[in-house]
């Protein structure tokens, strides 16, 4: 018996219990697109799944989030597997993103140039004998104690904590592991990748959703890898390195000193950020830029009352009230307006402003309309004085278009954003996406009344967006801080799995919504009312001291 099914933009009918492998050769010009996954009917389906009834599919590529997901994972196994064969007792660790890469450190083995480019050209070799990546479902309490025997204790915390009676185990040419999601069919899928080495370890290069066919390697930022390795101290402190350490302490109760010390950790460190804008007597403006979610609202409130502890008088600025009038906003290649274009805003008169604050000049402030898209004067001037300190927080805080002109040393540029998380184990780091998202979704419910489904179809121009004026600017900043909350996913899950559950199966974000809700298992769950009224967090689950 055949069954229909509508492929992107095509339609076929193939014989029940066809793969999606397959169903791929069917499609004309298949090799003009790499597939990892599929979606049939909203659900994240592997290329080995069989078609069993008419269904909508949509293939998962490296255009994709989800595609290149997979790739990692895939590579990851690949290069854990190469270290295995050549240094069998050396343990590995893949940390965080860095220079287009991931990031991963080696223990129990001395590291050498050498070594990456042998252990690159065994990546090679295992990629050219096109080896499977087979999953098996096994009973958890088998897959916890096989992880316990071979001394991968992270991988059993994780699993004990899972509420799920099997766990899915992958296998590439006899060695096991356990991966958050699925990986590609077979090695030969991972053809682009390369090894440098960095510090204690090394840097493994990917593809992205920009350049999704070649490697494009970043310059390495020392400031956001100096924020990488402050975390993993902290983690180290806390001695709460994964998910599993996490959950074991959470499972005795002991979590709300947890809490307690990881915001101090956060208040200590905006204390630096204060003091050494403090006793940079030459600075009078705070240029402050992140992507979206990343508590930069409470930040600068936070900012301010440690400046204000030092002497500073803070005056704060809205850079949205900078806004072009609508009329004059520029347009984008689809013909609606761009507001998230440098060029949707006044430049000329942003900097006027702020050339006026850094001379101790009265200037008038703008106000936007958002209501009419119209901009205007507000009728309120300053006149900063010795002791002020102007902060402004917007999306272009970072771009050189809206500071190069002024004087070197008047200002001074922070970059906010979740930039790194306890991870799930030694394999399985989070993206930083992942925090975001769920942070977003929570705060559109409670503040904006969205659904959750809506937040997830959102997300994609969210990136976009980011990715064209947020990221490439991130090194102009004078120091990162990092928002992220060791406790938070705990915090967060009771908040969010209700808006996860509500998705209906029929949307597009479905898959997503399964996806996020999967991840979220892995955590035991923490009552929001041990959340600090002044942490980073409450900007998200409400409840805050601060007003918005």
């Amino acid at each position: 018996m055949s069954v229909t099914l509508k492929v992107d933009d095509s339609e076929i009918k193939v014989s029940r219990g066809t793969t999606l492998s397959e169903v791929i050769k069917l499609i004309a010009n298949p090799a003009q697109k790499a597939v990892f996954a599929a979606y049939v009917d909203n659900k994240m389906r592997e290329l080995s799944t069989t078609v069993e009834q008419d269904s909508e599919v949509r293939l998962v590529g490296l255009e994709h989030l989800d595609g290149i997901r997979i790739y990692q994972r895939s590579a990851s196994f690949i290069l854990i597997k190469a270290v295995h064969d050549l240094a069998p007792d050396a343990r590995i660790k893949i940390l965080h993103p860095i220079a287009n890469g991931l990031y991963v450190e080696i223990s129990g083995f001395e590291i050498s140039p050498q070594f990456v480019k042998a252990v690159e050209h065994r990546m090679q070799e295992i990629v050219a004998l096109d080896l499977p990546f087979t999953r098996e479902e096994v009973p958890i309490a088998e897959a916890i104690e096989t992880f316990r025997s071979s001394g991968r204790e992270d991988k059993a915390r994780l699993l004990s904590y899972r509420n799920a009676p099997k766990a899915s185990i992958y296998k590439l040419d006899g060695q096991l592991n356990y991966f958050y999601g699925y990986l590609a069919p077979t090695t030969s899928y991972i053809k682009t990748f390369s090894l440098t080495p960095h510090d204690h370890g090394m840097i493994l290069h990917l593809p992205s959703i920009s350049n999704p066919n070649k490697l494009v390697r970043a310059k390495k930022n020392k400031k956001l890898y100096d924020v990488f390795k402050e975390t993993l101290k902290w983690r180290q402190i806390l001695d709460v390195e994964d998910v599993g350490m996490l959950n074991s302490l959470i499972r005795s109760e002991r979590y709300t000193e947890f809490v307690l010390l990881a915001e101090a950790f956060h208040e200590k460190k905006i204390a630096q950020i204060a003091d050494t804008i403090f006793k940079r007597k030459q600075t009078k403006v705070i240029l402050l830029s992140g992507p979206s979610a990343s508590g930069k609202t409470t930040f600068v409130k936070r900012l301010a009352m440690q400046l204000r502890i030092n002497g500073l008088k803070p005056l704060l600025i809205s850079m949205d009230d900078y806004f072009l009038d609508r009329d004059k906003t520029p347009k984008s290649a689809n013909g609606d307006h761009d507001f998230e274009s440098p060029h949707a805003m006044n430049i000329e008169l942003f900097l006027k402003n702020l050339k006026a604050i850094v001379a101790s000049e009265e200037t008038e402030l703008p106000r936007y309309d958002f209501k009419t898209g119209t901009s205007g004067m507000s009728g309120k001037t300053i006149k900063p004085s010795e002791d002020n300190v102007v902060i402004v927080e917007g999306i272009h805080g970072l771009n050189p278009l809206f500071s190069s002109s002024l004087p070197k040393g008047s200002v001074f540029k922070i970059y906010v954003s979740p930039l790194t998380e306890i991870p799930l184990d030694s394999h399985n780091r989070i993206p930083t996406t992942d925090i975001r998202i769920l942070r977003r979704m929570l705060r559109d419910h409670q503040f904006r009344s969205y659904s959750a489904a809506q937040t997830i179809l959102r997300w994609p121009s969210v990136r976009e967006g980011e990715t064209r004026h947020v990221f490439p600017f991130q090194e102009e900043a004078d120091v990162f801080f990092n928002t992220a909350l060791f406790y938070e996913f705990a915090a967060l899950k009771p908040g969010v799995e209700p808006l996860l559950d509500a998705v209906p199966h029929e949307s597009p974000a479905y898959g997503e919504a399964v996806r996020l809700k999967k991840f979220l298992s892995y955590f035991l769950p923490i009552p929001m009312d041990v959340v600090p009224r002044h942490s980073l967090l409450r900007e998200f689950l409400g409840g805050s001291s601060f007003e918005y």
